[in-house]
C-alpha cells in the first residue's frame, strides 16, 4: 500500500506547484484491513464537510502488475464517471482497465474492500485505483525490490492524470449513482 502514498505525494507535489480549481482534500488513513478503519472515522468526523466531497479518489495498490494493468473501479457505481475514465486511459502509459465494481463479481468486486467504502456508503462518489493480486500480495516478500519500475512511475503518472482531470471536469461530471437494484424509482 505504501505505493498508494507514494502516488498520493506525487498528486500533493503537483498541486503544490499548480493551483487547482477546486479544494482537494488529501488524506492518508490507516487500518484499511481492519475494516477501513481511518477511512470511516474520517468519514464520521466532524473535522470534513462531507457535503463539499464530490469525488473520492482512492490510491491503494499501484505498483505491481504482472500484465501492466491498472484498474479503475466505481463506474460501475458511477456510469457518468466513464469519460473521465477513458479519457485518462487514453493518455496513460498503463493499461487503465474499469472494473472490479460489480456485485455479481463476488470477492472480485472491490466496492467494499478499501477505503473508498465508508465514502461510497456515504453517497460520495469515487473511484479506486488499483491492481489485481500478485504472488507476494500480503507476504514478507512483497518487497521494493520486487517492484517493476518502469509500470510503478507510469501508474503514478496516471495518478496524477486523474486527479488533475478530475478537478478540470468536476463541475461538468455526472456521479449520479446507478440505482440499487430492487429499489423504487421516483419515475
Amino acid at each position: 500500500n505504501a505505493s498508494g502514498v507514494a502516488s498520493l505525494i506525487a498528486v500533493a507535489d503537483w498541486f503544490s506547484r499548480h493551483t487547482p480549481q477546486h479544494d482537494i482534500l488529501f488524506a492518508l488513513v490507516d487500518g484499511e484491513e481492519e475494516g477501513q478503519l481511518g477511512a470511516r472515522a474520517l468519514v464520521r468526523s466532524e473535522e470534513v464537510d462531507l457535503s463539499r466531497i464530490a469525488l473520492n479518489l482512492n490510491f491503494d495498490m499501484v505498483s505491481r502488475s504482472d500484465k501492466g494493468e491498472l484498474y479503475a473501479s466505481g463506474t460501475y457505481h458511477y456510469p457518468g464517471l466513464v469519460p473521465l475514465v477513458e479519457s485518462i486511459a487514453a493518455k496513460s502509459r498503463v493499461t487503465l482497465l474499469m472494473g472490479h465494481d460489480r456485485p455479481e463479481q463476488g470477492p472480485d468486486d472491490w466496492t467494499s474492500l478499501s477505503d473508498q467504502a465508508a465514502f461510497h456508503d456515504a453517497g460520495i462518489p469515487f473511484i479506486y485505483f488499483g491492481v489485481e493480486d500478485h504472488p507476494d500480495y500480503h507476504k514478507p516478500t512483497d518487497d521494493y525490490d520486487a517492484i517493476p519500475m518502469e509500470f510503478f512511475v507510469h501508474s503514478a503518472e496516471t495518478l496524477v492524470m486523474a486527479a488533475i482531470a478530475a478537478d478540470q471536469s468536476l463541475d461538468e461530471l455526472d456521479m449520479t449513482a446507478r440505482p440499487v437494484e430492487g429499489s423504487l424509482s421516483s419515475e
